[in-house]
């Protein structure tokens, strides 16, 4: 350890850290234009540091090792050179691996059983913590088509978990999930406008924050959608990016084509996850449009009709696509998989 700590090596928790946006940076001002090499496995904008302009490039351990000693990003450990203490200069040794362990030691296994019996097991939390908050279930489905429901956002390009419910300072509130919901598609793209967190309030007219406008939708008592761009919902599995959009009100994201891990955890938290059939669709999609969706033909492998109602024309249909099979369209049913998986432990 004295040897990393010799050449500024700084050991941190055994926990999450830089790779989800806790590096607490101080040797770089925010908005300063820098490259990082690190060996940790994001390096999607502001992962890091939550610095947009921190160009942050994934390399090996050995790699960030012996970019860190020689100072600069352009050394190429195979031909340069370094100065040692004794004034003479010096090459790395390729890296090798024989001291390492055979296997790893397991650890100790700390599972405790729960009791045969819960009913007497009460879960107390503080009704004014900002940090936990006990969650109710989400309702289930009323038997009906979803009709006229409004875009809250059409998300143009890249949008991964971390535009879908950012991490860094925002996961202190991960057991709180209306506090954390504030954070919800914040950092996607408005196709309206390009801006990011600034859309358009159907009801009111007036433009205000993505998780302020679906607030006052579920307030009224009104469903919503998001329109998505390709490979929607890439990057980690935070379940918190469907969680989110579902405790607001979202009822439908329908997109060009999901990230696999996003599109089931919308279909466990009882949202919609549909493709279009036809790409080119997302295009004819006005950001202030309403939409109406049919279900009574939702069963697997079927296709399911979007009815589109853009401002000043006359409505149309386009196709959509899902991958729900017989016991996700139960969870779908029930209002979320925890609730199906609840209904069946009668």
């Amino acid at each position: 350890m004295k040897a990393f700590e010799d050449i500024g090596g700084v050991v941190l928790a055994n926990a999450c850290g830089p790779c989800i946006g806790q590096w607490k940076r101080e040797d770089v001002p925010k908005g300063t234009r820098n490259s990082i090499v690190t060996s940790y496995n994001r390096n999607f904008a502001m992962r890091n540091d939550g610095n947009p302009e921190t160009h942050a490039f994934v390399a090996s351990p050995e790699m960030v090792t012996v970019l860190a000693i020689a100072g600069r990003l352009t050394f190429d450990p195979r031909k340069d050179t370094l100065i040692g203490a004794d004034g003479k200069p010096f090459k790395f040794d390729e890296p090798v691996g024989d001291e390492l362990p055979q296997r790893f030691d397991p650890g100790e296994n700390t599972f405790q059983a729960p009791p045969e019996d819960s009913s007497a097991v009460k879960v107390e939390v503080s009704p004014t913590s900002n940090r936990l908050q006990l969650l109710t279930p989400f309702p289930a489905w009323e038997q009906r088509d979803l009709t006229d429901m409004p875009v809250l956002i059409k998300a143009k390009g890249k949008c991964t978990t971390d535009h879908i419910s950012m991490a860094g300072p925002w996961l202190k509130f991960r057991g709180h999930l209306d506090n954390i919901s504030n954070n919800m598609l914040i950092g996607a793209v408005n196709a309206e406008n390009d801006k990011t967190n600034l859309v358009k309030n159907q009801f009111t007219g007036a433009y205000g924050g993505v998780p302020d406008t679906a607030r006052d939708y579920k307030q009224r008592g009104v469903g919503w959608v998001v329109i998505g761009d390709s490979n929607y919902g890439e990057g980690s599995s935070r379940e918190h990016a469907a969680l989110c959009p579902r405790h607001l009100g979202c009822r439908a994201v329908i997109t060009r084509s999901f990230a696999r891990i996003h599109e089931t955890n919308l279909k466990k938290q009882g949202v919609l996850p549909l493709t279009f059939a036809d790409p080119a669709d997302y295009d004819r999609i006005k950001p202030d449009a309403r939409l109406s969706l049919g279900l009574s033909n939702f069963k697997p492998g079927q296709q399911l009709t979007l009815t589109v109602t853009n401002p000043a024309e006359a409505p149309f249909q386009v196709t959509l696509n899902h991958t729900f099979n017989a016991g996700q369209i139960e969870w779908f049913k029930a209002g979320s998989a925890l609730n199906y998986m609840k209904s069946q432990a009668k």
